[in-house]
């Protein structure tokens, strides 16, 4: 008897040990479970994070990117004066939104312009991941390089000399010289043929002559008399070399200046088409070009005595390598610029200033009429190539 409950009494206690211990390991398990599903959590979390990180930092890219390319094409496409908003939302090809989708996530592009003149725009782009619980925020400056860094003193500038033979208005608002030349000047036999400078009885002179297109004006030379307005065989000029009077209004020689700066890179077949209202641009004519019925600088086609608004004007330079030839009524806003000779038969017009680097005597027919404006060739700094300023770039 005493040994039979002995053995129950063993076998209880076996029992109890056993539950313990199973509820031990149990306890292990659930335990090794739990941590292995926080382990496993914080996995998927971090990986998520990382995830919508990328998401965020992505967005923040293409943003910077969308904001590049907009701007370098041009900053004010509406004319507000005001730089646009970088992403276009209805294909009208202005800007109208400072926010857009990014593949899963969102980015929204904001801008300062540092300049004032929209030549070097602060850009930061915040983008955000699918469910905007990740922010990433780039910032980059990106710089308009001035494609004209010495601008003309003179409306109308030539290494050779020069024939009118046709009529001709060459005005100088801002100063008082018209003509720059380093070989001969002949203004021709035409009557309407003349120079004029600021008329210093004009009550707001000298002052005027600091704000474009204000002075009053009187004539300086005409086919009988030759003022002080004109310099002609100036050696000066006329012993500079071709590249060497190129270098000196745009800084660099013709072949660098080409592969760095020109915007348009156009044949003398293709040239017509090509600046036919370019704008903001600068475009290089390789070879002997043929101009008739261009407007160049400004957003609409202008005939005749027209004008362009200042609305519509956005200058830009041409670069003709060789010989030009212009024929009906174009008109050209910034800087006309001609490495070889001119001869001119239709009616040019120039706003801005126009450069002959021939050596021999270019020959204007029809009519020439050059207004001389530093507003307008100050303008063709935004014509020049955009790029990101070194060292500006931040993700922080």
């Amino acid at each position: 008897m005493l040994s039979t409950i002995r053995s129950k009494t063993l076998q209880s206690q076996r029992g109890v040990l056993t539950l313990v211990i199973s509820l031990v390991i149990l306890s292990l398990s659930t335990l090794v479970t739990i941590n292995l599903s926080r382990a496993i959590l914080m996995e998927q979390r971090i990986a998520n994070n990382d995830t919508r990180a990328r998401q965020a930092f992505e967005a923040a890219e293409a943003g910077i990117n969308a904001a590049l390319i907009y701007l370098g094409n041009d900053p004010d496409v509406d004319l507000n004066g005001i730089i646009d908003p970088v992403f276009d939302t209805n294909a009208d090809g202005i800007g109208d939104s400072i926010s857009a989708d990014v593949g899963t996530g969102s980015v929204t592009v904001t801008t300062v312009d540092l300049s004032g003149d929209m030549t070097s725009v602060r850009i930061r782009s915040q983008g955000f991941s699918d469910d905007r619980s990740a922010t990433r925020t780039i910032t980059q400056t990106l710089v308009t390089i001035n494609p004209l860094p010495n601008m003309p003193d003179n409306p109308l500038v030539t290494r050779g000399g020069i024939i009118i033979s046709g009529s001709a208005t060459v005005h100088n608002p801002e100063g008082h010289s018209t003509i720059w030349s380093g070989g001969d000047i002949d203004l021709g036999s035409n009557n309407s043929t003349s120079t004029e400078v600021p008329d210093i009885g004009d009550p707001g002179y000298p002052a005027c002559m600091d704000i474009p297109m204000t002075c009053n004006l009187v004539s300086a030379s005409n086919r009988l008399i030759a003022g002080v307005d004109i310099i002609e065989n100036d050696s000066s000029l006329g012993a500079l070399s071709s590249d060497e009077l190129f270098q000196n209004f745009f800084g660099v020689s013709p072949a660098a200046y080409r592969a760095s700066m020109v915007t348009i890179d156009t044949t003398p077949a293709a040239a017509t088409a090509a600046a036919h209202l370019a704008t903001h641009e600068v475009i290089w004519i390789d070879g002997n070009a043929n101009l008739s019925n261009i407007t160049v600088g400004c957003r609409v086609a202008v005939t005749g005595n027209n004008v362009c608004s200042a609305a519509n004007t956005k200058p830009s330079i041409v670069i003709v390598n060789g010989n030009a030839t212009f024929g009906g009524t174009p008109h050209f806003y910034g800087l006309l610029f001609v490495r070889g000779n001119v001869t001119g038969t239709g009616n040019t017009t120039v706003h801005g200033a126009m450069v002959i680097g021939g050596t021999s005597n270019s020959s204007t027919g029809g009519s020439l009429d050059i207004w001389y404006s530093s507003s307008v060739l100050r303008g063709v700094a935004r014509a020049g190539a955009t790029t990101g300023s070194a060292g500006t770039w931040q993700d922080f």
